[in-house]
């Protein structure tokens, strides 16, 4: 009998979700009212994906979703990303 050793495949799926609110005339925006900024992370075995989105412009009213960084053995799964971007964010 032989004694072969495999090694395990790991999968895994992490996300991270955060909001912040910066007051008007703030350094990271600088207009006359609040903006609202959200980042969320994704990371995987295959890499990380990274999209942040803010109101900046029209307060109240969400820019769409913009890509940070996307690995690129997760670019094949960008509709998947952008659904779990989409519940992520529901969740804040």
């Amino acid at each position: 009998m032989t004694n072969q050793s495999a090694e395990a495949t790991v999968s895994f799926v992490s996300v991270r979700a955060e909001q912040r609110t910066y007051p008007p005339y703030d350094a990271f925006h600088g207009t006359p009212s609040p903006m609202l900024w959200r980042r969320v992370v994704i990371e995987t075995a295959q890499g990380s994906a990274v999209f942040e989105q803010t109101d900046y412009g029209h307060p109240g009213r969400l820019n769409p979703w913009e890509s940070r960084g996307i690995a690129s053995l997760l670019l094949p799964k960008l509709a998947e990303l952008r659904a779990a971007v989409a519940a992520a964010a529901a969740l804040l």
